[in-house]
This record gives C-alpha cells, structure tokens and sequence, in this order.
C-alpha cells in the first residue's frame, strides 16, 4: 500500500510539473544537426528551439546553494538570448531531493540539487564521492571530473538512470567533530560514543574509528551531548554551530574528514535533444557556478571557525602525519559489505587524485 501511495504521489506531482511547463512557451524538439559551437559567446540564431526548465533546491532563497543555483541560471538565460528560460523553486517547492529526482528521470523539465548518493540503485560507486577521508581538497573534484571512471559514471546513470549529472562540484563544507575530550590522534577516538544519522557510510566511519555509533536524531544532539549519551558528533561547521552546540561541547577538531559537495542533474532526453551549444552552456554554466559557490563555503568556513573561538571552543588541528592515521584507519569502511563498493575502488580513486 505504501508503494502504490507514492507512486500515485509521484505521478500527481509529475502531471502538476507538466501542466506548469506546459503554461510556459517551451519546447523541446530533438536535433538532427548540431549546432556550431565555434565561438561559445555568439548569440544562438532567432529559429533556435526554446526550452522552459523550473530549477529546485530544498534550501530557502537566502541559502548560498539558491544563490549560486540562480548565477547558473543568469547565465544560461543570457548565453542562450533567452532561449533557454529558468524558474527557481527554493524551500523543496517541487519536493524532496530524491522525489524530484524521479520527476526527471520520467521525463520532467526540471534541474535539481543532488548529492551523489540519491543514484546508489544505478550507480552505487559515484556515492563514495560523499564517503569520509575519500577526498581531501575541494579542488580534486576537477581531477575527478576529468577521469574515465567519473565519465563512465555519469554516462551509466545517463543510460540506465535517464538522468544526466551536469556536474559534481558544488562544494558546501568539510565536515568536523565536536567533543568533550580532546583529540590528538585517531587512538583518542578509540571506545567513544559518536552520535551518527541513520546512514550506513557514517555508521561505517564510526566503527572505523574504534567509536561505538549511536543513531540519533540529529534535533536530538544538543541534549545527548550535554547529558553524555555521546561524547563526540560530526557535521559542517555551520550546522555545528547554528545547533549551539559550541555551548556543550569544548574541542572542535578540524578533521575536515568529508569534502561535502553535490551536484546538478536534469533529464537525459532532454539533454539529449538539444543543440551542442545549448549542452556547453548548460555543462559550462553548472560548473562555474559551482566553482563559485566552493569559494564562499571555504570564506564561511574560516568565519565559523572564528565563532567557535569567540565562543571559548580550543580548536585543534591535525598535522598530516595525525591525519593520515585518520585515513589510515577509516580506509577500512570501503570494505564494508553495506556500502556495497566495488573492490579497490578507494584505491582507484586515491590512484585519480594523487
């Protein structure tokens, strides 16, 4: 009963998406002859075909993710003389991450913010991406981007997934701990409580670490801290700090043990059927504005780490020999049966970034 309640939630929201793109003057013919993609500035001719996408992000509109997802839209409106025309939906208007991902993989004229994990069913590799100590550096997404796996990754989500992934590089934070010891190696985590979500990459990296994962909401976190039902948590600095919990806490370590970043995706017989400029523009613009968006979460993050010292936190940063004992031992979470890896593929991307 609760399959056939979503499935009949999905295709009401799917004829609702339609009805609204079908108010609009778009279309979305398939094209026999490429574009001339000489000259990537030039205005598209007058008899390019028009297309009329809504664009949805679950954050509010004051969010950096709307902000950036909307410098994405500018500019592909102006690259396409308005040929391509854009609609921003902030507050999960259209609905939740994975729900408006089955939207566009049955055909919606959406672009959606997505984390690599939300396609585990068609390509469950691309979620290591979002997997603790895998990439150290914001900017070893270019790399990653650039190589045959990620390529192979995204045509096979195309393929089988009908969704194409127009980039992966919307870097929001590293991800630290908070907690009442301090810690000065990974042996310090040894036998700890660690607060952890639901999710089995994080359940993984917890055992990892020698700690004892305890699920719990993360509302929830502020009174287990504080009463000590778990003696450390992760998360991005500014939700560390936006749930008080600097207030509970006395160390904040800067493990920066998750480059935490998402993604943009749209249908792929859409992407499919326009013309090759229209495609670069789309695939340009995602990127740049990515790129972007990375800078102001790096400028955020050395502002928070500002407030935890206001705040009276002794904040404690790891040298790279302590922090590859951290990888060191987190390295034994990819062989975890329920993250479901293909084997070596830690080493692989290791091999990619290096």
């Amino acid at each position: 009963m609760k399959k056939t309640a979503k499935l009949m939630s999905l295709l009401l929201a799917l004829a609702m998406v339609f009805a609204l793109c079908a108010c609009g003057n778009s279309t979305a013919p398939a094209q026999e002859t490429k574009a001339d993609t000489s000259g990537s500035d030039a205005a598209p001719a007058d008899d390019m075909p028009y297309y009329n996408f809504k664009f949805s992000v679950t954050q509010a509109a004051t969010d950096p993710i709307a902000v950036y997802a909307q410098q994405m839209i500018d500019e592909i409106q102006e690259k396409t003389n308005g040929h391509i025309t854009i609609e921003l939906h902030p507050n999960g208007e259209l609905g939740a991450i994975n729900d408006v991902n089955e939207l566009i993989a049955q055909g919606a004229e959406i672009i959606n913010y997505t984390g690599a994990d939300a396609f585990n069913a068609t390509v469950p590799d691309l979620a290591i991406l979002n997997c603790q100590f895998c990439l150290s550096d914001p900017s070893q997404m270019k790399p990653i981007s650039e190589s045959d796996w990620y390529k192979d990754q995204v045509e096979t989500l195309a393929s089988n997934g009908n969704v194409r992934l127009l980039t992966y590089n919307w870097f929001t934070g590293y991800r630290h701990f908070v907690s009442n010891f301090p810690i000065n190696s990974v042996d310090d985590m040894s036998g700890k409580q660690m607060r952890v979500a639901d999710a089995a990459a994080l359940i993984a990296f917890s055992k990892a670490l020698g700690c004892a994962p305890v699920v719990t909401n993360w509302n929830e976190t502020y009174t287990a801290l504080s009463q000590g039902m778990v003696d450390c948590a992760e998360a991005p600095l500014s939700t560390l700090y936006s749930s008080s919990l600097q207030e509970v806490t006395k160390y904040l370590t800067l493990t920066g043990h998750l480059v935490s970043c998402g993604g943009i995706c749209m249908n792929e017989q859409i992407f499919q059927s326009m013309p090759e400029e229209y495609q670069q523009i789309m695939l340009e613009a995602a990127w740049n504005a990515g790129e972007a968006f990375g800078e102001n979460s790096l400028t955020l993050e050395d502002e928070y780490i500002g407030k935890f010292e206001d705040a009276g936190i002794e904040i404690k940063r790891l040298d790279e020999e302590t922090r590859q004992g951290f990888v060191d031992k987190a390295s034994s979470m990819y062989s975890d049966p329920s993250l479901g890896f293909s084997e070596g593929l830690f080493d692989r991307i290791q091999e990619i970034i290096k």
